[in-house]
C-alpha cells in the first residue's frame, strides 16, 4: 500500500527550484575547486556561473532553437567531438585522478592472466569498480583507451534522448549538460562515474516509456538489474526506489524468479575474484565492495566502530529508502527522489569531512571526492525538462 504521496503538481515549482539549486551548487563547487584564475574571487564564480548559464539557457529559448532537433544533434556531436579532442591532448598520466588507470590496469592484468584486483593504480590506489563495470570497459582497453567506454555511454545516452524527444525537452537537458563544469571534469580526467549513471538513467527511463515490453520480460529486467548492481553501488538507490514497490506487486512465482535472477547476476561475476590467496575476501584493503561502502571513511575506523557504521551508513539509510520508495507516484518524482538521495548522501560525507578537517579542506583537498556529486545530475536534468503532460497522461505507477 502506498504511503500518502508527498509530491503533486502543486509541489512541482518547489521541486524544480531545488533541482536548479542543486545543479548550480554541484557545478559551482567545480568552478571554485578548479578555478584557473587566481585573481578571480570565489564569490564572483558563485554569482557569475549561474548568471551565465541562465543567460545562455534563456537565449536558446528566446530564439526558439532549444526545441529544434538540429540544435540537439549539433550540441551532441560537438560534445562527442570535443571529448575526443580532450582525450587526445590531455596526458592521462598527468591526471591526478586514477579512475582511468583503475580500469586500464585491471584490464591489463586480466589480459595477461594475472589477478586483476590488488594492483595499484598510477596514483597508488586500488580499483573500486565492481566486476561487471570492469568487464564492460575491457573491450575499450583493447581498443587502446578505456575512455572510449565513456564515449560509447554518451552516444547511447544521446541516442536515447533523441528517441524520447517528444517526451522531454532534450534540448534543455543537453545544453545544461554542455554547460556543466562537473560533466567536463568527468570527460577531462577520463572518469567513468557519471557515465555509469547515464546508462542507468537510460535503463530506468526505458522502463517507464516501454512498460509493456519490460512487464513481459521480467527475467530480462531482473538480469539487467543484477548486472547494474555489479557496477557501482550508487546505482542501488534509484534501482531500489523504482523496483521495490513494483516487486511487492508481483506474484509469488514472479518474485522468486526476479529475485533469484537479479541476485545471481550480481553474485556470479564476483566468483572468479572471491577466493584464493589474492582473492578479495582475503584482502579487505582492495575489496571493491568494502572500498565503495567506505568512501570518505577510514577502513580501520570502520572495523573498530562496525555497528556505528552499520547503523548510520546502512540501516538508517535503508529505512529512509524503504519509506521513500512508497512516496512517489509519477516518473518525475522518482527521479527527484533518486537525485536527492544521491546528492544528500555525498553532501553528508562532505559535511563530516568539513567539520573534522575544516571547510576549506572539504572543497580543495582530495580527501573528499567532489565528483561524486555528479551522480545526481542526470535525474535532476530530467526532472527539470520532462515534457508537461495532461494529468490523465502521467505514467501512474500502479497502472503499469
Amino acid at each position: 500500500m502506498q504511503i500518502k504521496n508527498l509530491f503533486s503538481e502543486r509541489s512541482d515549482r518547489l521541486q524544480t527550484s531545488i533541482a536548479w539549486i542543486i545543479y548550480f551548487f554541484v557545478n559551482v563547487i567545480f568552478c571554485i575547486k578548479y578555478n584557473p584564475f587566481e585573481t578571480v574571487h570565489p564569490l564572483y564564480l558563485i554569482a557569475g556561473y549561474p548568471l551565465i548559464v541562465i543567460g545562455i539557457y534563456k537565449a536558446t529559448d528566446y530564439f526558439h532553437i532549444r526545441q529544434k532537433n538540429l540544435f540537439f544533434l549539433i550540441v551532441a556531436f560537438a560534445i562527442l567531438l570535443f571529448a575526443l579532442f580532450l582525450w587526445h591532448h590531455i596526458d592521462r598520466w598527468s591526471v591526478k585522478v586514477d579512475r582511468w588507470s583503475a580500469l586500464a590496469f585491471w584490464s591489463e592484468n586480466l589480459k595477461n592472466g594475472r589477478f586483476p584486483y590488488g594492483t595499484p593504480t598510477h596514483l597508488g590506489g586500488y580499483a573500486t569498480p565492481l566486476p561487471i563495470w570492469q568487464l564492460f570497459h575491457f573491450p575499450f582497453y583493447l581498443m587502446g583507451d578505456t575512455a572510449y567506454g565513456q564515449w560509447f555511454c554518451l552516444f547511447i545516452f544521446f541516442a536515447a534522448l533523441f528517441h524520447w524527444r517528444t517526451k522531454m525537452n532534450v534540448g534543455g537537458i543537453i545544453i545544461l549538460l554542455a554547460l556543466s563544469p562537473g560533466f567536463w571534469w568527468e570527460i577531462a580526467v577520463r572518469s567513468d562515474l557519471l557515465c555509469n549513471m547515464l546508462l542507468l538513467f537510460v535503463f530506468l527511463t526505458a522502463q517507464f516509456y516501454n512498460p509493456a515490453f519490460w512487464n513481459k520480460h521480467k527475467i530480462l529486467t531482473a538480469a539487467i538489474t543484477g548486472l547494474f548492481l555489479c557496477t557501482k553501488m550508487f546505482v542501488a538507490i534509484p534501482l531500489f526506489l523504482y523496483f521495490f514497490p513494483k516487486f511487492i506487486t508481483f506474484t509469488g512465482k514472479e518474485k522468486a524468479g526476479f529475485a533469484i535472477t537479479a541476485i545471481a547476476c550480481f553474485i556470479v561475476p564476483f566468483l572468479p575474484f572471491l577466493f584464493g590467496e589474492a582473492g578479495i575476501l582475503e584482502h579487505p584493503e582492495y575489496n571493491p565492495l568494502i572500498m565503495q561502502m567506505s568512501q570518505g571513511n577510514n577502513l580501520h575506523n570502520i572495523q573498530n566502530n562496525f555497528w556505528l557504521f552499520a547503523v548510520t551508513k546502512i540501516i538508517l539509510p535503508g529505512i529512509l529508502l524503504l519509506c521513500a520508495s512508497f512516496m512517489w507516484n509519477r516518473m518525475r518524482d522518482l527521479y527527484f527522489l533518486s537525485g536527492l538521495f544521491l546528492f544528500v548522501l555525498v553532501l553528508l560525507v562532505g559535511i563530516r569531512i568539513g567539520m573534522e578537517d575544516g571547510w576549506s579542506s572539504a572543497i580543495f583537498d582530495p580527501h573528499f571526492d567532489k565528483s561524486y556529486f555528479n551522480v545526481c545530475l542526470p535525474f535532476f536534468l530530467f526532472f527539470i525538462h520532462e515534457t508537461k503532460l495532461k494529468i490523465s497522461d502521467h505514467l501512474n505507477f500502479f497502472l503499469r
